[in-house]
C-alpha cells in the first residue's frame, strides 16, 4: 500500500511562483493528502494566491522567521507517514514521488530520497529536456522523508544569511545512522531567479554553509570522543 504523504512549502514573497509550484504538486501521479503552505511574512499576495486555489491546501501564516523557521512550522502539522518539501519557485515532474515512494518501499532502511533537478530561467517555460544545467539537488525541493525518522532529527536552523538550513539538517540525519538516496533522474525543476536565496550569493551569506559544515564537525568530534574513538578536542 503506498503511504499517504504531506508537502510543505516555506513561501516569501513568492505570489508570482507559487501557484506554478503548487500545481505541479497537484499534477502529482500519487496525490499529495495536504500541501501545507507557510506564508513567512510575505508582503506581497503570496498567501491569498495560494488560499485561492482549489485542493488539499493548508496557509499558514507567521511573522518572517526564515525558510528553516518556515519549513518548521509546517512540519510539525505533518500527521502523514512521509513528507515532502518544495520550495516556492521550483516545480516537481509528475512522476517525482511515485519514484521516491517506490524507492523508500524497496528499502525499508532509507529514511529519504533526493532526485536530480534541471534549472531553468525564470521568465522562460521550464522544459525537463531542455539544457539547462543538471544537478544533485540534496536540497529541500526534492525532499522526500519519513516522518518518523523526521522528526528525530528535529527542527530546520536558519544559519547566518538565511542559507545552509538544510546542510545543517541533513548533516544532523546523518549523525543518527540515517540512509539517504539520490535517484538518478530528473524529477525536478529549479528556478533561477534574481534576488532569490539560490542565485543572490555573496561571501556574507554563504556564512549559513560554513556555519553548518562547522557545526557538522563539532558533532563528530564530540560523538567520537564520546565512543573513545578519538581524542576529546576544542569545540570552540
Amino acid at each position: 500500500m503506498t503511504p499517504a504523504y504531506s508537502v510543505v512549502i516555506p513561501a516569501y514573497n513568492a505570489a508570482g511562483t507559487i501557484r506554478q509550484a503548487v500545481e505541479s504538486i497537484l499534477g502529482q501521479s500519487v496525490p499529495a493528502q495536504e500541501i501545507i503552505v507557510v506564508d513567512d511574512g510575505s508582503t506581497d499576495e503570496t498567501a491569498s494566491v495560494a488560499a485561492a486555489m482549489a485542493g488539499p491546501i493548508t496557509v499558514v501564516r507567521q511573522e518572517n522567521g526564515g525558510p528553516g523557521a518556515a519549513t518548521t512550522t509546517g512540519f510539525r502539522r505533518v500527521a502523514t507517514p512521509c513528507f515532502a518539501t518544495l520550495d516556492a519557485d521550483d516545480l516537481w515532474l509528475p512522476a517525482k514521488i511515485e519514484r521516491q515512494l517506490a524507492a523508500l518501499e524497496e528499502d525499508p532502511g532509507l529514511a529519504g530520497v533526493f532526485s536530480l533537478g534541471r534549472q531553468f530561467p525564470d521568465g522562460q517555460a521550464p522544459d525537463p529536456e531542455g539544457d539547462g544545467a543538471v544537478t544533485r539537488l540534496w536540497t529541500r525541493t526534492t525532499l522526500l522523508f519519513r516522518t518518523d525518522a523526521a522528526r528525530k532529527v528535529g527542527d530546520f536552523t536558519d544559519m547566518p544569511g538565511m542559507l545552509g538550513e538544510m546542510v545543517d539538517w541533513l548533516a544532523r540525519s546523518r549523525d543518527l545512522g540515517h540512509r539517504h538516496l539520490m535517484l538518478e533522474e530528473i524529477l525536478a525543476m529549479r528556478r533561477i531567479r534574481a534576488g532569490s536565496l539560490s542565485s543572490n550569493r555573496d561571501a556574507e551569506r554563504n556564512r549559513g554553509y560554513l556555519v553548518a559544515v562547522h557545526n557538522a564537525l563539532k558533532r563528530k568530534r564530540r560523538m567520537a570522543s564520546e565512543s573513545g574513538t578519538g581524542p576529546a578536542r576544542d569545540e570552540g
